[in-house]
């Protein structure tokens, strides 16, 4: 019975990890065939940490009649307090690869508030196991991956349960680095060049010179003010005031399904795609981020106080044009990125922000296709452009 068990439980989760099973669908599949071969499975839990601006590590947990369910551990005080009680910690600080606690009766060690409360809840028998993956892509950051094993029998795991449940350990931390890999290499992507590049340089687009055309709204946001408080602010106060400034605007780009492509310093570089949509309506949603970033800004601004040197307005241009949209670089560096005529206009639009002592500046193209009330602020000659284009601003 337990050489067919590990057999046949081993050859699906090694399936399900060639296969790109999300993790979820992975650690619910196994330990519903556990089951089936007899192993009184209460609760099971894996963990890995992972890289993530966000979060540092994420638990898949399942309880016997409730399934599966994913959790992130956010970066800050609350996840290392958590982190200081877990006997987790000390497996991993002290290279512990098991670590087996009865939970209940004369043998009973409950040396770790988690095991407190899982004794209350009615388990009786807890094993962890540590699964090192080696030095082999140290820069991943991927050390390894920690399962729980949770049983509420009265007399806890037999040994025969016990060997399954470590010979199938390994097997499933394979399938869990897979995956991880998947998730991580998306996450960073995801964070360092956007949603939609990631996608393209995960699909395969990563030959220098590959590109699309794209036609789109641009949206170009520059805080006004930031070389003077960079030379008047202490360098923690003025990254934690940039990064406050900038969130703000992507959240506000994104909530209208806008897209950042670059940040740029003190500001950023956005598109709100046409493909599928009236251009009005894209238009719409890109003027209403504009606002949107500006209300947020000024929010911003009240909270940092009066101080000449935090005070940073928001200067945002808009413009609709065509794009190239792909590879630019080096054979060995390259840069996921848009270029064209497009997106120096808009760029030159931004910098009559403050000489025109407007904070919003729209294309003609732009400011015809909107749909909204605009008034001209003249016609001007754009540094690098030919012919001089009338601007606008929302009336």
């Amino acid at each position: 019975m337990m050489k067919p068990a590990i057999q046949e439980l081993s050859d699906w989760v090694i399936e399900q990890g060639l296969a790109g099973t999300d993790l979820n669908t992975l650690v619910t599949g196994l330990c519903e065939r556990m089951q089936a071969h007899g192993l009184p499975l209460w609760r099971v839990h894996v963990s890995m940490t992972t890289l993530h601006p966000s979060f540092s590590a994420f638990g898949c947990t399942w309880y016997r009649g409730s399934g599966a369910h994913i959790e992130h551990y956010t970066r800050g005080l609350d996840m290392q307090e958590r982190w200081q009680q877990s006997p987790l910690r000390k497996m991993v600080d002290e290279n512990v690869l098991r670590l087996r606690r009865r939970l209940i009766g004369p043998d009973a060690q409950l040396d770790f508030p988690l095991l407190i409360d899982f004794r209350d809840r009615g388990a009786s028998d807890w094993l962890a196991l540590l699964t090192r993956f080696g030095a082999a892509q140290p820069a991943i950051t991927l050390p390894g991956m920690i399962s729980t094993w949770t049983t509420d029998r009265p007399d806890g795991f037999t040994d025969q349960e016990l060997s399954l449940i470590e010979r199938l350990a390994p097997r499933l931390a394979l399938a869990c680095y897979r995956i991880t890999l998947q998730e991580v290499a998306e996450g960073l992507l995801d964070a360092y060049v956007g949603a939609d590049a990631g996608r393209h340089i995960l699909g395969g687009q990563i030959v220098r010179g590959a590109t699309q055309e794209l036609s789109a709204a641009l949206f170009l946001a520059d805080l006004r003010g930031f070389t003077r408080a960079a030379d008047s602010l202490p360098g923690r106060d003025l990254l934690a005031m940039l990064n406050d400034r900038l969130g703000a605007i992507t959240d506000a780009i994104e909530a209208r399904g806008g897209q950042v492509l670059k940040f740029l310093g003190d500001g950023l570089l956005a598109v709100f795609d046409l493909e599928g949509r009236p251009v009005e309506a894209v238009c719409g949603d890109a003027l209403d981020a504009a606002e949107d970033a500006q209300a947020a800004n000024a929010v911003l601004q009240r909270l940092h106080g009066p101080a000449e040197d935090s005070a940073l307005d928001l200067d945002i241009a808009l413009h609709l044009g065509d794009l190239l949209y792909g590879n630019v670089g080096s054979e060995r560096r390259l840069d996921f990125t848009v270029i064209g005529p497009a997106v120096n206009e808009v760029s030159r639009i931004e910098a009559l922000c403050e000489p025109l002592g407007q904070p919003l500046l729209l294309s003609e193209h732009f400011a015809h296709a909107c749909g909204r009330e605009v008034v001209s602020v003249g016609e001007h000659q754009l540094r690098g452009v030919a012919q001089a284009q009338e601007l606008f601003t929302l009336g």
